[in-house]
C-alpha cells in the first residue's frame, strides 16, 4: 500500500499538463511542479512565474536544491555578512547559506543587493558551483566559460534566455531541475547526493512528498484547516479553493504548505469482501473494489460488526481511491450519471432458479459500476442513465436530455451563466456507451451548444456539479493512419478502386500542398461534409460533392457504397477491421470509434495541414493558422509507404514536408497524428 501511494504522490505533483517536447528538454510544468514540491517555489500564477528572481529569492532556491534544506531552519545569524544584509532581511538565512558555500558573492562595495534581478550567466554560474566547479575547473573567461560549460552540462536545456537577460522563476525552475539531473564534478548524479532518487533523468520527489504528509482526515460540519494552504489539489487537480464539506477526505503537509481534498464516494451494495468476512482489507461495492485504508472502515463492514456482503455503504474515498471513511444507513444517499455501456442476464440459483440481470454504467468520475436491475426492464447501450444509492439498496433510471449553452472559461469555472463546482466532473460520451473523463482546460474557451451536451446535473448551490457531453472533444476516438482498403462489393465500378490505395493518394496529397495546387480551404470544404458521415445518406453526400470535384479526390468521394476492409496503424501496430459501411476515409491520418466490444462504429477522415513551424505544443501551418497538438499525437515518418512510428525530436520542417492531421471536434481541431516525408 505505501508503496502504491508514494507513486501516487508523485503523480499528484506533475499536474499541469505535460507539453510534447523533444527529448533532450525538460518540461517546465514538470520543473515547476518538482520545484513547488521541493519548497523551491511557493507561487501559483503565470504572472508571478513569469516574474524575475532576486538575488536573495534566488538564494533560497539553491538552498533547497541542497543539502542544507532540512536545516535551514538551524542556521544562526550572528552579525551581519553585508551592509545590506541584517537578520530581519527577507531570505537573511539563505543567503548566509549561499555565500557561506560560495554558490553567490556579494559586491566589493560590502553590499549584497538582494532586490537585485538574476541574470542567465548569474544563475549558470551558481548551478556550477552547487555541482562542485569552480572557475578553475573551466576554460576561458567569465561569463563565457560558464555558459559553456552550462551548455555541455545540459543545464541551460529547455531554456531561451540570453547572455544579460533576467531569470524568471519559471527559468530558474528549469535550471535548478537541469541541475538536480546533471552530473556533477566528481561524476555523480547530483539529485542523488542529496538524498533524492534521479533516474532516466527525472526527478523522483516522493519521498519528501510522503515524510510531510498528514491525513487522512475526513471533515466534520465546521472543520477548520491547520493550515493556511499556498496551493490546494482537489481531485489531483490544482484548485482555487480550500473549502471543505463534510464528508470530505484531505490530506496536508506543513513543510510544503499544501493542501489535497477528495470529494470521490463509491455507495452501492457491497458484493464481495477479501481475504476474508472477518478481516477485510478489500472490499467490492457496485463491481469496483477498493482498498480499505482504516481499521473503522475495515471493522464497520466485518461480520464482527454485523456488515459485509449485502451491506449498502457509502464509502469515503481518499488518495489513489483508497476508502478511508464509511456511511451506512440513513447516511447513505448518493446519485452518479453517466450512460449504460453494457447490461447482461445470468442463472441465478440462490433461492430457486431465476434470472438476474446487471448494468455496467460509465460515470462521470471515470469509474465503471455495475448494478442489479428488474431483468424485465432494458438498458440499451448508450443510454443516458442515473444511478442512486439509498439505504433500500440501488436503482438505475433513464434521464431525458438536458442541454445548456455558454462560453467554457476554466479560469472563471463557468458554463454560461452556470458556475462550475469545486469537484465538477465532466465525461464526453458517445452514443456507443463509450467515454472518457475530461479536465477543465481542455474545454477552456469553447462555447458550447445545447447539442453539445448530454445532461448536466446541479449542486445545492445552484452550480454545475456533472456534465455529460456529446462527442465534443474527440479524444474518446482513437486516431491512426490509413495504410489500404478492400471493398466488399461486386460493383465493377468499385473494383476500380480497389487498386487505388491510400498511399497514392497521400502522396498526391502531399504534392499537391506542398505545392499549393491543393489548399487547405478545398479541402476542409470537402472533407467537412465527409467527416461523421455514415451509410446511405453519407453516399449521396459524396456523390454529390463528387460531381463537383475532379481527378482523384472524385474518383474517392464518388465511390461509397458497401462496407470494406480497412488497415491502419495506431501507435506501433497495424489493425485491420471489416466494417458493413464504406466509410469516407480516403487517406492519411484518420480517426476510428470503436464500441465497448471492441467492433468499429465509425470511421472520419482528418483534415490536413500542411505544417510550416513545429512549437512544443502547437504548430503553424502555412498561411499561419497555429493548432494545437493532441498530448497524445502520434508522429510517423512516411517512407515508401510504409508508417514508421517516431518522435518530434527526430524530424522538423526544414528537411520534412510535415503533414498535421486535424480532427473537425467543437472542442478539438488538434493535430491528432503528424506525418513526416522526407524532402529529398
Amino acid at each position: 500500500m505505501k508503496k502504491r501511494l508514494l507513486s501516487l504522490l508523485l503523480a499528484v505533483c506533475i499536474l499541469i499538463p505535460i507539453l510534447t517536447l523533444p527529448a533532450a528538454a525538460v518540461n517546465s510544468n514538470v520543473a515547476i511542479q518538482t520545484a513547488r514540491t521541493m519548497g523551491v517555489l511557493d507561487v501559483q500564477t503565470a504572472e508571478e512565474l513569469a516574474a524575475p528572481v532576486t538575488r536573495g529569492e534566488f538564494a533560497r532556491m539553491l538552498t533547497m536544491v541542497s543539502s542544507y534544506r532540512e536545516t535551514v531552519n538551524e542556521q544562526i545569524l550572528v552579525g551581519s555578512l553585508f551592509t545590506d544584509v541584517n537578520s530581519s532581511t527577507a531570505y537573511a538565512p539563505y543567503i548566509r547559506i549561499a555565500v557561506q558555500q560560495g554558490w553567490l558573492t556579494g559586491y566589493t562595495d560590502g553590499t549584497f543587493r538582494p532586490e537585485g534581478t538574476v541574470s542567465l550567466e548569474a544563475a549558470c554560474a551558481s548551478a556550477l558551483r552547487l555541482l562542485g566547479f569552480t572557475p578553475t575547473d573551466l576554460a576561458g573567461a567569465f561569463p563565457a566559460a560558464q555558459l559553456s560549460k552550462a551548455t555541455e552540462l545540459g543545464l541551460r536545456s529547455g531554456l531561451t534566455r540570453s547572455q544579460g537577460e533576467a531569470m524568471t522563476r519559471t527559468d530558474c525552475a528549469v535550471l535548478l531541475y537541469n541541475t538536480l539531473t546533471a552530473t556533477n564534478k566528481s561524476g555523480s548524479t547530483y539529485g542523488n547526493t542529496i538524498g533524492l532518487t534521479v533516474s532516466d533523468g527525472q526527478v523522483d520527489t516522493s519521498t519528501i512528498l510522503a515524510s510531510s504528509l498528514k491525513g487522512p482526515f475526513v471533515a466534520q460540519a465546521g472543520e477548520v484547516l491547520p493550515i493556511v494552504p499556498t496551493t490546494v489539489y482537489r481531485n489531483d487537480e490544482v484548485s482555487s479553493s480550500a473549502q471543505l464539506n463534510i464528508n470530505d477526505v484531505y490530506y496536508y503537509s506543513e513543510s510544503l504548505n499544501s493542501l489535497w481534498i477528495y470529494t470521490n464516494k463509491a455507495s452501492g451494495r457491497i458484493t464481495s469482501v477479501s481475504p476474508n468476512a472477518a478481516a477485510p482489507t478489500s472490499v467490492t461495492v457496485a463491481g469496483v473494489t477498493y482498498q480499505i485504508g482504516s481499521t473503522d472502515v475495515a471493522y464497520r463492514i466485518s461480520s464482527l460488526s454485523g456488515g459485509g456482503v449485502g451491506q449498502v455503504v457509502t464509502l469515503l474515498l481518499g488518495m489513489e481511491d483508497v476508502a478511508v471513511g464509511i456511511l451506512t444507513g440513513e447516511e447513505v444517499d448518493q446519485s452518479y450519471y453517466g450512460v449504460v455501456q453494457s447490461s447482461s442476464k445470468s442463472l441465478i440459483t440462490d433461492n430457486g432458479a431465476d434470472v438476474m440481470q446487471t448494468v455496467r454504467v460509465l460515470c462521470t468520475d471515470g469509474t465503471v459500476r455495475s448494478v442489479r436491475v428488474d431483468k424485465n426492464l432494458r438498458y440499451p447501450t448508450g443510454w443516458l442513465v442515473s444511478i442512486t444509492a439509498t439505504p433500500e439498496g440501488e436503482s438505475v433510471a433513464s434521464l431525458s436530455e438536458r442541454g445548456v449553452s455558454g462560453l467554457f472559461s476554466a479560469a472563471g469555472r463557468s458554463l454560461g451563466n452556470y458556475r462550475l463546482a469545486n469537484d465538477v466532473e465532466i465525461l464526453d460520451t458517445t452514443a456507443d456507451g463509450t467515454g472518457k473523463t475530461i479536465r477543465l482546460d481542455r474545454l477552456d474557451g469553447v462555447n458550447l451548444s445545447e447539442n453539445d451536451i448530454r445532461y448536466y446535473a446541479l449542486n445545492d448551490a445552484g452550480e454545475i456539479s456533472r456534465l455529460v457531453l456529446d462527442d465534443v472533444t474527440g479524444d474518446v476516438w482513437t486516431y491512426g493512419c490509413l495504410t489500404g482498403w478492400s471493398i466488399n462489393n461486386n460493383n465493377s465500378v468499385l473494383d476500380d478502386l480497389t487498386n487505388l490505395q491510400p498511399n497514392d493518394v497521400l502522396m498526391q496529397i502531399v504534392t499537391g500542398l506542398a505545392s499549393g495546387v491543393v489548399t487547405g480551404s478545398l479541402l476542409n470544404d470537402i472533407w467537412s461534409e465527409v467527416t461523421g458521415n455514415t451509410g446511405y445518406l453519407t453516399s449521396l453526400v459524396l456523390n454529390l460533392l463528387a460531381n463537383n470535384t475532379s481527378g482523384l479526390l472524385s474518383t474517392v468521394l464518388g465511390t461509397i457504397a458497401g462496407g470494406a476492409n480497412y488497415t491502419y496503424m495506431t501507435g506501433t501496430s497495424a489493425t485491420t477491421s471489416t466494417t458493413d459501411v464504406l466509410y469516407p476515409v480516403v487517406a492519411g491520418g484518420i480517426g476510428v470509434r470503436y464500441e465497448v466490444n471492441g467492433s468499429v462504429r465509425g470511421m472520419v477522415q482528418l483534415q490536413p495541414i500542411l505544417i510550416q513551424d513545429l512549437g512544443a505544443a502547437s504548430v503553424t501551418a502555412t498561411g499561419g493558422a497555429r493548432y494545437e497538438t493532441a498530448d497524445d499525437m502520434q508522429v510517423y515518418l512516411w517512407h515508401m509507404g510504409v508508417y514508421y512510428p517516431t518522435t518530434l525530436s527526430t524530424i522538423n520542417s526544414q528537411d520534412y514536408f510535415l503533414v498535421g492531421w486535424v480532427d473537425s471536434c467543437t472542442a478539438g481541431h488538434q493535430v491528432r497524428v503528424l506525418t513526416a516525408l522526407r524532402k529529398n
